[in-house]
């Protein structure tokens, strides 16, 4: 294009002006290790001009200028001589070279360009460009109008994996880990594009990479950038049915919500959550490696210091429960110490929505798991522990919900502190608590139609007492109608008369 030239200049001055800054310098991140236009602007004493294009090549890492170069740039009229022959006249005509793109006139072909050669064949290759120019797409990948163009481009992701690939060699062993990880970084980006993710995760060899860095790396940095790509491709609905069958990559996420960077964490636990999101793979991820993940959900919940960890894990949770099929309800509900966990957190978390994920995925469970499955007891003892959170309709709802049928009242009336549960939320007197208490109520009228367990419910000291104060409530007080329009009042009138006969 008409910048070639003066891209292609910077790039040199650039090379020249920082062959003493290594990428471990400015670590990994972003805008390390870069020179400033004012360095790169003018020769530096004891420094190459710029428009002395050298034949490139390499000894011990280090770039090497041939002082033989005079009858190589001769060929070319566009490079003017560095020798002071031509004068003030020949430093202005070509003035303009400096600051402003041209347009490049090179009349030799390729060939002939430097006596060009294949630098992988003939090992003429610098390392220090190289790493900058991944330095370079690291920044050109940030922006949102690049991200498809770049991905795109014909061969730059086989570039970018022959460096996530690579093996370091020890000579270089620190700038090539940076060149690694900004090659991630890269694909981090590029998979940010709706229009590419689809593209990358059928891109042969880059998911095996992704999840052979995830794995085995030991650069925490790489790790939390595989997480993230994992993550970003998961987003796209046609991709996550794929990534979930691919070889070793579930596997891949567990080992990562035991990572000892709390990013990493983070992220393997949002792509969980995500590739939960459809139906397809929750029978597949809950029953995998006999419940690894659930496991490993399980203690991030539970133990995980990072917010968004236990955060997206409960989300992972719930979002398993919802979107669940039998298969998964019961591996789900047999799981050791899952229910009780989600009960646990959500008493316990100091997080809003680690409560809030965790109650909605125990209401969830509850509209599949009945009497008589093994699960359904413990089922009950979670809800009768969460039920001592009120800010939320969810464990209310789901005790409602157990009670609309009819083999599910006998056990629910006999399990341990369950009434007490019941009655407790149903004498709840706060402004906000009207939703809570309309389900409670609503729980207690329908389980006291079930004849065999009557006699239990009169004797429960909670229960008369909740039954007795909405009864007598005045009017006006009560207008809640929780179905079909009938009051808190009526239904518990209606509790009564069928619990009369054992009074």
């Amino acid at each position: 294009g008409g910048g070639g030239q003066g891209q292609f200049n910077g790039g040199w001055n650039n090379m020249y002006g920082m062959s003493e800054v290594s990428a471990t310098s400015s670590g990994p991140g972003f805008g390390g290790g870069m020179m400033t236009a004012d360095q790169n602007d003018n020769p530096q004493p004891g420094k190459p001009n710029p428009y002395n294009f050298p034949d490139p090549d390499v000894s011990n890492g280090q770039l090497l200028i041939d002082d033989n170069d005079q009858e190589q740039e001769s060929k070319y009229a566009d490079f003017p001589s560095d020798q002071g022959a031509s004068g003030p006249t020949n430093v202005a005509q070509h003035e303009d070279d400096i600051f402003q793109f041209q347009e490049p006139h090179l009349s030799q072909t390729s060939q002939d360009y430097f006596n060009y050669s294949d630098p992988v064949e003939d090992g003429e290759i610098c390392p220090l460009a190289v790493r900058k120019v991944i330095k370079i797409m690291r920044y050109f990948s940030r922006v949102l109008s690049a991200m498809e163009p770049l991905a795109q481009q014909s061969g730059l992701v086989d570039a970018l994996l022959y460096h996530m690939t690579k093996k370091p060699h020890s000579v270089d062993y620190e700038d090539e880990i940076s060149s690694r990880v900004d090659a991630i970084a890269v694909v981090v980006n590029l998979a940010c594009a709706e229009e590419n993710k689809i593209m990358l995760v059928y891109h042969p060899g880059l998911l095996d990479a992704i999840i052979n860095i995830a794995n085995h790396d030991p650069i925490d940095e790489a790790r939390e950038h595989a997480a993230i790509v994992l993550m970003n491709l998961a987003y796209a609905e046609e991709n996550k049915v794929h990534m979930v069958n691919q070889d070793h990559l579930l596997d891949t996420l567990v080992h990562l919500l035991s990572d000892v960077s709390p990013f990493t964490r983070r992220y393997a636990s949002a792509a969980l959550f995500t590739l939960a999101c459809t139906y397809a793979n929750t029978a597949v991820m809950a029953r995998h490696c006999d419940g690894g993940i659930l496991e490993a959900l399980r203690k991030v919940l539970l133990n995980d210091p990072i917010d968004e960890a236990r955060v997206n894990a409960a989300e992972a949770l719930f979002n398993m429960a919802r979107n669940n099929s039998d298969d998964t309800v019961e591996n789900m509900g047999n799981h050791p110490r899952l229910l009780a966990s989600l009960a646990h957190s959500v008493l316990t978390d100091y997080s809003a929505d680690v409560r809030a994920y965790s109650a909605r995925a125990l209401e969830w469970l509850s509209a599949d798991i009945h009497h008589p499955m093994p699960c359904h007891r413990i089922l009950l003892k979670a809800l009768t522990t969460a039920s001592q959170w009120t800010k939320t309709t969810c464990i209310a709802e789901a005790l409602k919900m157990q009670a609309s049928l009819s083999e599910n009242r006998k056990p629910m009336v006999e399990h341990p502190g369950l009434l007490d549960a019941l009655a407790a939320l149903s004498l709840l007197d706060g402004i906000t608590d009207d939703e809570v208490k309309t389900c409670a109520i609503s729980a207690i009228e329908r389980l006291s139609k079930e004849t065999s367990t009557r006699h239990i419910m009169v004797k429960n000291e909670g229960v008369m007492t909740a039954l007795t104060k909405a009864t007598f409530v005045e009017d006006g007080a009560d207008d809640v109608t929780p179905e079909e329009g009938t009051p808190n009042a009526l239904l518990m009138k209606t509790a009564l008369k069928n619990l009369a006969e054992h009074m």
